[in-house]
């Protein structure tokens, strides 16, 4: 099965080894290349940076034919494929990720750069945010294949003597991920589940009208900000934006609360989560940033609710 695709787009920028950018619709969109996360050439985001980092972004530029700046020397043209089969205006708007970065694969000629860059070692499987729906199976065989090879990561004299990335605690922690993921695309949708990236003016919609819903949360981060004696969680993104408050950190309710999301979602936890309750607008921002408040340790789940 393929995705939607759009073809012949000027290749403008390549970045590193998993983000390029393009012209579209005469702007420059930012592209985060699904299912990959390739190591970082300069250190970013509390990722060291490491020389597989360095040499993925040297590969990358050297593929799609750029200068060592990354620019085109010549017109390089690119076939993007979202991981769907929805209209394009649908995957220009629920394709994009936290930044606002179109997330898709890109293709030079008829080659997936996607799979080609994990076959060839440069960036394990990355399911951190689920699985390819397209492609999962050619994925699985591309890592293993790099692996026994022992290609550029999974070589360990390609990162000597400089900082490396723990793959050994983050597959498995992303994986479990997966599994969440799948839940939600097999049961939580189908429930009437929301998700903050999917379906965000849904719940816009649903906190100016003060609705109860349920909303499919990442909470690796855990709480973001004390105010007062409350908590508060950034549950979605700069991109969409969608709190989840916690009132009063010294009642008993909160401290339940406070102590599963902790102890159960945390950095290497679980980090999904489906919230329920109330939807309503921040108090602060009646521009329409929406919020869930917290006061009950049932509103927070693993399973879907059922329909």
């Amino acid at each position: 099965m393929k995705g939607t695709t759009i073809k012949d787009l000027k290749l403008t920028k390549v970045v590193d080894g998993d983000t390029v950018k393009i012209m579209l619709d005469d702007k420059e969109e930012s592209l985060r290349l699904v299912c990959l996360d390739t190591e970082e050439s300069r250190t970013a985001g509390g990722k060291p940076a490491t020389n597989a980092g360095k040499l993925a972004s040297q590969w990358a530029k050297e593929y799609f034919g750029v200068d060592e700046k990354g620019v085109p020397t010549s017109n390089v043209l690119v076939t993007i494929e979202f991981d769907t089969k929805d209209p394009v205006s649908v995957c220009l708007q629920k394709h994009r990720g936290n930044y606002g970065r179109l997330i898709c694969y890109v293709y030079k000629g008829d080659e997936n750069y996607n799979l080609k860059a994990v076959r060839e070692g440069w960036s394990p499987y990355f399911v951190k945010y689920g699985r390819s729906r397209l492609y999962h199976s050619q994925f699985i065989s591309a890592e293993a294949d790099a692996q026994s090879k022992q290609l550029a990561i999974w070589d360990p004299n390609t990162n000597a003597g400089s900082e490396k990335r723990d793959y050994e605690k983050l597959i498995p922690w992303w994986n479990l991920r997966d599994s969440v993921v799948q839940d939600y695309r097999h049961i939580g949708k189908q429930a009437g589940v929301l998700s903050v990236r999917l379906d965000y003016d849904t719940i816009v919609k649903a906190a100016k009208d003060s609705k109860t819903i349920t909303v499919f949360c990442d909470l690796q981060g855990g709480i973001n900000k004390w105010v007062g004696d409350n908590a508060l969680i950034y549950a979605g993104s700069k991109y969409q934006k969608f709190n989840l408050w916690i009132p009063d950190i010294n009642s008993d309710a909160a401290q339940e609360i406070l102590q599963l999301i902790q102890l159960r979602y945390v950095k290497y936890g679980r980090s999904y989560v489906y919230v329920s309750g109330e939807a309503s607008l921040y108090p602060e921002r009646p521009d329409g940033k929406p919020q869930i408040v917290l006061t009950d340790v049932r509103q927070l789940s693993d399973i879907a609710p059922e329909q």
